[in-house]
């Protein structure tokens, strides 16, 4: 089990580390205004719009015309990545360790 553990959590942080890719990727389409007809256009939009949409209803009251929910996005993954990953890094380790005393050494 806390081989499964540690190999969740590494799988977790590709996906975290994707999706900051994704969220770059999708700023720097909206500043290049780029063709939102190219399929690869499409398809990071599409990934990213539903993790923008709820994080709009806060980031709309900021004053200005900068869209701050891809900020908002990264900074909640690099929170997650700091907190969530190392914990279960941890949780791993320590059912090892508890599993190394459970059985017996000959």
């Amino acid at each position: 089990m806390e081989h499964f553990i540690n190999g969740f959590a590494f799988v977790l942080n590709l996906v975290f580390n994707i999706v900051q890719l994704l969220v770059i990727a999708s700023v720097i389409i909206s500043w290049v205004n780029a063709d939102p007809y190219n399929p690869l256009v499409r398809t990071i939009n599409s990934v990213t719009e539903p993790m923008y949409r709820p994080l709009r209803q806060f980031t709309n009251r900021i004053p200005g015309n900068l869209d701050w929910a891809p900020l908002a996005v990264i900074l909640i993954v690099v929170f997650l990545q700091m907190s969530l990953i190392p914990w279960m890094k941890e949780l791993s380790v320590e059912m090892l360790r508890s599993h190394q005393e459970v059985i017996p050494r000959y």
